[in-house]
């Protein structure tokens, strides 16, 4: 059986402020990743009118992405 533990959102913080920068990236990049779907769709629902869809987003933003890293 897994364990759990219940830890108030400042104890987090506090965690956090533990790490590295190069840490901190990789947790930013790992919490825009499980939420970017979900903000965009929201997004998009408050603006009905624009016909773009989260995949149409996704490869363009991936696009721009390997033309920078190039």
């Amino acid at each position: 059986m897994p364990a759990t533990i219940k830890i108030g959102i400042e104890q987090v913080k506090e965690l956090i402020n533990q790490f590295s920068n190069e840490e901190k990236e990789e947790l930013a990049r790992y919490l825009d990743k499980i939420t970017m779907k979900e903000r965009f769709e929201k997004f998009l629902s408050s603006k009905k009118d624009i016909p773009l869809t989260y995949e149409e987003i996704t490869e363009e933003v991936e696009k721009v992405r390997s033309q920078r890293y190039k």
